[in-house]
């Protein structure tokens, strides 16, 4: 008898080859599914033709027959269960058990995704697996494809730092990494003279044993300390140079010229204010420190030392940060200026009395 079912079975299974006959579903009488006791599967019959009834089996029932190609299932497994390869019967589902992400450092988790993603059969094209460091963060570099680039502790990559894949021998990321935690902590005054690839620029210069200031490309001195330098000499650079070498979290880092002098703006905690060379403070002018790079205090600068020097004629004017407005006046005619007060040319002037006129 059980070998009469199974070459039954195999028979119909045999008729998944032929192909469905034009307008077969014309020639088909379906039969009814109102009192089906299980689920209807809609069109589930032979070519689609018909409605039938699923019975719903119960865990240890056969359920092979689900696995015989081109024959309709007339039964499947119940809610929770699923078929069994191995034993032909409904056992109940397992639900693979998967790791608390939540918990995880940004590194483990993101790999724990791409596993997750693998083993549900999704396609990871393109995909490049992180390089997490002991702690389960993102490593400073990372590649994809043939470019390497640095990132955070979460991944994010930091600024335009890259190289070629070719030096990742020699690729560590170490500046890119420490500028970016030097301005997460909110901390001012210190320069970071990184390569393109995040690396620290190496000097040649010849050692020295003091410690010294390292002037700035763009003629400031806003320094980190490096050894093997001209020594600057300015009451700034030495409050910068004290300042860096104390290593006392908070302690004011100034903002120094290329003299070694205060540069116009400085900030400290949540404030940015303006200054006169000695560093002393020129009162009425500041601004939150998150506008700092909005903030070049050239304006008050400039009029404090128009004013020391006892010169007449010029009338500066300036914002509340310190900044020059967007026109100033000389004598009794006014006229549009830049962001360093110079006069913009080709632009009109008018007389000090029409200055709301003046449309800058």
């Amino acid at each position: 008898m059980l070998t009469f079912l199974f070459l039954s079975a195999l028979v119909a299974g045999s008729m998944a080859v032929i192909p469905c006959p034009e307008n077969a579903c014309a020639l088909m009488k379906c039969a009814a599914v109102a009192d089906c006791v299980g689920r209807v599967n809609e069109n589930g019959g032979w070519c689609g033709c018909c409605d039938i009834c699923m019975t719903q089996l119960v865990e240890g029932q056969v359920c092979m027959q689900t696995f015989l190609l081109g024959v309709p299932a007339t039964s499947e497994c119940g809610e929770g269960l699923e078929c069994s390869r191995e034993s032909g019967t409904c056992v109940k589902t397992v639900i693979p058990k998967t790791a608390d992400t939540t918990t995880m450092a940004p590194c483990l988790r993101r790999k724990e995704e791409i596993e997750r993603g693998r083993q549900n059969g999704l396609p990871l094209i393109g995909v490049s697996e992180p390089v997490c460091d002991v702690n389960g963060n993102f490593h400073a570099v990372q590649c994809f494809g043939s470019v390497c680039t640095c990132v955070d502790r979460e991944g994010q990559q930091l600024q335009d730092f890259k190289a070629d894949i070719g030096s990742l021998a020699t690729m560590n990321c170490q500046c890119a990494r420490d500028l970016d935690d030097y301005m997460k902590s909110g901390l001012v005054g210190k320069l970071f003279y990184c390569d393109a690839n995040g690396n620290y620029k190496t000097t040649t210069a010849a050692p020295m044993e003091a410690s010294t200031a390292a002037p700035a490309t763009s003629g400031s001195l806003l320094g980190s300390i490096v050894s093997g330098m001209q020594v600057i000499n300015g009451a700034c650079a030495k409050e910068l140079t004290s300042a860096q070498s104390s290593g006392l979290l908070g302690t004011f880092v100034p903002e120094c010229d290329a003299d070694g002098m205060y540069t116009p703006r400085q900030c400290q905690g949540s404030e940015c204010y303006c200054v006169r060379k000695d560093g002393t403070k020129i009162e009425g002018y500041s601004a939150p420190i998150s506008q700092k790079m909005h903030v070049t205090c050239q304006c008050a600068r400039d009029k404090d030392s128009y004013a020391t020097m006892g010169l007449m004629g010029r009338i500066h004017t300036c914002r509340l940060n310190g900044n020059y407005q967007v026109y100033q006046c000389l004598g009794s005619m006014c006229h549009c200026t830049d962001s360093a007060g110079n006069r913009i040319e080709g632009s009109a002037s008018v007389a000090i009395a029409d200055i709301n006129d003046l449309k800058c």
